[in-house]
């Protein structure tokens, strides 16, 4: 159990950071999408675990689906509260007994799975408390992504955090051997259409863009005097004004297109 998370006040600092707010909005929208895409509608009940600030369950409540959330951080869970989503306080693990009894038509996990030691386990347990026919809806960074295969070992989302590396393929193989179906894999990305210019390109072309890389991005800091850093590739688009717009419009598709994204989206039905 990682205590410093529950109580990570940095988390809590976060929530008060408008522009970062903003982009998560903006993420949690995307996903919403995919989740109507899938044909799933209110008013179904929903459980997110590792439900963080409450902003998934927060439009999902305003679109007319029940929600309950699960959340370790007392800062999340407090912001949760207070923009009126009902979220338990802990980890799954620990809260599961709160939820044993209850039925859910969709059991949401973002970024969460890759964090549990035992997330066969966990998985089972879900399953024991969605619906006949009910629904899993999860996210995990791909480890077999564009990006994982052109940085390797450095690719950010490579890191001691993560505790399993889950690749399409893998995924799909432990669902359905769970006793899952996957309705629907996409390749997403985090707020897409808001990237930079370099962000885009470094999705799309085989070269490793400076900074563009968590372990590339300490190392630019270390090792390159500010004086002689040149001007950004993203400087210089910017002077040309609203000719960077419609590019990156179709830099982000051709993101989406090719499936570049560095996470995958899964919505899986309870299948036995």
């Amino acid at each position: 159990m990682n205590l410093d998370y529950k109580q990570n006040k940095s988390y809590g600092y976060e929530l008060s950071d408008n522009k970062k707010m903003s982009a998560r909005e903006r993420n949690v929208r995307d996903r919403f999408s995919l989740l109507k895409k899938s044909g799933i509608f209110p008013p179904a009940e929903i459980l997110e675990v590792g439900s963080h600030e409450g902003l998934f369950l927060k439009i999902a409540k305003e679109n007319g689906y029940g929600v309950l959330g699960i959340e370790p951080n007392a800062y999340a869970v407090k912001h949760a509260l207070a923009n009126g989503v009902e979220t338990i306080e802990g980890y799954f693990e620990e809260s599961f007994n709160r939820v044993v009894d209850r039925r859910f038509d969709i059991v949401a996990l973002f970024h969460v799975l890759e964090h549990i030691p035992d997330y066969a386990g966990c998985l089972l347990k879900i399953k024991s408390i969605l619906k006949p026919g009910g629904y899993l809806v999860l996210e995990v960074p791909n480890g077999k992504s564009y990006r994982a295969k052109k940085y390797g070992n450095d690719w950010m989302y490579f890191y001691e955090e993560h505790l399993h590396d889950f690749s399409p393929e893998k995924l799909k193989k432990e669902l359905e051997r769970l006793g899952f179906e996957i309705i629907h894999m996409h390749f997403r990305e985090f707020d897409c259409a808001h990237l930079s210019l370099r962000a885009l390109l470094d999705r799309l072309l085989p070269f490793k863009f400076r900074g563009m890389n968590v372990k590339i991005r300490n190392q630019v800091k270390e090792n390159v005097p500010a004086e002689n850093k040149e001007e950004s590739m993203e400087t210089k688009a910017r002077n040309a004004g609203f000719f960077l717009v419609p590019l990156k419009v179709f830099l982000a598709f051709c993101v989406k297109f090719l499936k570049r994204g560095d996470f995958i989206f899964i919505v899986a039905r309870k299948s036995n």
